[in-house]
């Protein structure tokens, strides 16, 4: 089985990095001479500078970081991509104020006195909020689009017994088709997978599985999440979207559940 590499990565490429780095650069020169949230008056530009820098750069990696790792858990839980913005934001301003407001306070002593710890973290939220949404459009939005939307010209047809197929999970930019004999990994959407299974009685459970009917051996019942016990152990993720297609299909009767 050959796989080729994919072209992009989920943590982005050094020259993404790169990028990222020197904008962060130049918006932390900028909010240096600017001197927000009262800075201005917190010694010479240069100090302010070099505070504001090292802070934007820093926060640039965290938030980077994250919403890629937000990306991530998004597509593995089915969730809409704007759903991990808000903990993004939080999480990321935390993340940054902590150990920055160390270093203020270090540079400026009477920081400690005028700006409270709560009003401090309302601050890296305010800075956090606005590099977010645009790394959000920048990075992030396209990266989630030529996922969905990668179609290879060159990729060939999968070359499987669709009777032998017990599930299809997407992998970054490959179809792992799981059959009766093994598995390997096919290029290119879900959907064009599916595609040669017409004639298979099997559903889309969730926006990265496709499973045969035959393959599940039970439902388990986490809370509002439910999942299909398969006959190789492995367990597929039903999408709140999939309940009701599976339920009418009669896959999630009672006394299967466990």
């Amino acid at each position: 089985m050959t796989v080729h590499r994919s072209t992009a990565p989920l943590m982005g490429t050094a020259r993404e990095w790169a990028v990222d780095l020197v904008v962060a650069v130049g918006i932390g020169v900028l909010l240096g001479l600017m001197g927000p949230f009262g800075s201005f008056f917190n010694g010479g530009a240069p100090v302010r500078i070099a505070y504001w820098v090292g802070s934007v750069v820093t926060g640039m990696a965290v938030i980077g970081w994250l919403a890629r790792l937000g990306l991530a858990l998004a597509w593995r839980r089915d969730w809409p991509l704007w759903a991990v913005l808000p903990p993004i934001v939080l999480i990321g301003a935390l993340l940054q104020g902590a150990p920055l407001r160390l270093v203020a306070v270090a540079l400026w002593p009477e920081i400690d006195q005028l700006v409270p710890p709560l009003a401090w973290y309302g601050q890296c939220v305010a800075i956090t909020t606005p590099i977010v949404l645009a790394y959000y459009f920048i990075r992030i939005r396209p990266l989630a689009r030529a996922r969905e939307a990668l179609v290879p010209v060159a990729a060939p047809a999968a070359t499987v017994d669709p009777g032998a197929v017990l599930y299809l999970r997407m992998e970054d930019h490959y179809v792992r088709i799981r059959t009766e004999h093994g598995s390997r990994l096919e290029m290119g959407p879900l959907a064009r997978v599916t595609a040669g299974l017409s004639g298979v009685e099997g559903l889309q459970t969730h926006r990265s599985w496709w499973v045969a009917r035959r393959a599940i051996v039970g439902v388990e019942r986490d809370g509002r999440n439910l999942r299909l016990r398969l006959v190789d152990g492995q367990t597929a993720p039903v999408s709140r979207a999939s309940v009701a297609k599976l339920r009418a299909a009669g896959w999630l009767v009672a006394e299967n559940l466990t």
